[in-house]
């Protein structure tokens, strides 16, 4: 007998889900997979396992609304495909979300995945879906949305769904670089560990931006966890063959960072360590050759001004041709005022946790393009 049972942080196989995640969607199709756990079964959310009494057949991540419910994501085990169990399931399904609606990508000719693209129109035509005529998008790319027979849709609906979805992981408050600092903490001793905590930073810079396979990256790395960060960053970027090179600035390391650089050597990521006495115009001649910078020099933390060879980095930086990535702050920005002598000019800041007070200020908005806030499950101690 099919059956559905809520996905959490306590699940037993909580891996085993995390991996068909990444089998079944391609990265850029897929969230952050703890965001799907963290959201999971709250604010009008269901990220379900299913089984068939003990047998685990896979999951589905269902978005919940008054009018609509739409699937989010449904994949089943890859050794299970083709046993029947994807209509099983869809039908069970709809009888918990009779107005259940899903994308599919369209049928294009030219795409490189005509074959399952078609598949994937038929199996959902066989299970009572139909198309509805309404192309909507999803991270940057185009599908085309079905529902069950005769079902309207109204895409304000589908988009009220969506958004307060991707709403709820981020975070509006906004908190000084200290509070930033205790609630990390706080959080470390009571509920992430710190490498967790680091690799979920880093997972959702390399899930916000919009590198793909073909870009050349260059991340640059300072020495503290801003820079692990980075590091965790440049190993998923290996993972989905996008070509990613390391340069750090001095080699040393915080205690997590160096776990995950590590990660990288032993992965064979291409790193190398800043000749300081490499001047501006060979910095920006090397910097011109990459698609995406990702600036992980200072975190939140930092005060004062920028010294060299940072300075020449900087300057360099913002002078290329690269599009610019900073991991929770702009190097050299002041984390509560957003002053600086000179700091990275980003076309993307990915803010991590609660959004910092200096990054909301109108000097600040002078060297940031577009400022986007993840929730990695950061919890701010209540005081009493």
């Amino acid at each position: 007998m099919i059956r559905f049972e809520k996905i959490d942080e306590n699940t037993n196989n909580l891996e085993e889900i995390k991996q068909l995640y990444l089998d079944a969607f391609p990265f850029e199709e897929r969230i952050p997979f703890y965001i799907m756990v963290l959201v999971g079964n709250d604010k009008g959310v269901e990220f379900l396992s299913i089984y068939d009494d003990d047998t685990w057949l896979g999951f589905i991540h269902t978005l919940v609304g008054d009018e609509l419910s739409y699937i989010f994501y449904f994949a089943i085990d890859n050794r299970l495909r083709r046993s029947g169990y994807g209509s099983k399931i869809l039908h069970e399904y709809k009888k918990i979300h009779p107005r259940l609606s899903l994308a599919i990508e369209p049928i294009e000719e030219n795409s490189d995945n005509i074959k399952q693209r078609r598949k994937r129109l038929e199996f959902y035509k066989k299970n009572g879906f139909e198309t509805l005529d309404t192309k909507v998008v999803e991270m940057g790319i185009e599908f085309e949305l079905m529902g069950a027979k005769g079902m309207e849709i109204k895409e304000s609906d589908y988009k009220k769904l969506v958004k307060k979805f991707f709403d709820s992981f981020d975070q509006g408050r906004v908190l000084s670089v200290k509070e930033m600092r205790d609630a990390d903490s706080y959080t470390i001793a009571n509920f992430i560990d710190s490498k967790e905590l680091m690799y979920r930073a880093g997972e959702a810079i390399f899930y916000v931006a919009n590198w793909d396979i073909g870009d050349k990256v260059l991340i640059l790395a300072g020495s503290g966890n801003n820079a692990g960060d980075g590091y965790v960053a440049a190993d998923l970027l290996n993972i989905e063959e996008i070509d990613v090179e390391i340069l750090l600035i001095k080699e040393k390391f915080s205690e997590d960072g160096k776990y995950y650089f590590n990660i990288c050597k032993q992965k064979g990521i291409k790193y190398s360590v800043l000749d300081e006495n490499m001047d501006y115009n060979t910095l920006l001649g090397k910097f011109n050759s990459y698609d995406y910078i990702l600036d992980c020099i200072y975190g939140t933390g930092f005060v004062g001004e920028v010294r060299e060879p940072v300075y020449s980095i900087i300057k360099a930086v913002n002078n290329s041709r690269a599009e610019v990535v900073s991991a929770d702050i702009n190097s050299g920005m002041n984390g509560d005022t957003g002053e600086s002598d000179i700091c990275i000019d980003s076309d993307l800041t990915v803010s991590i946790g609660f959004l910092k007070k200096g990054l909301i200020t109108e000097e600040a908005k002078k060297h940031i393009g577009r400022l986007v806030n993840m929730d990695i499950g950061i919890v701010v101690e209540e005081k009493k």
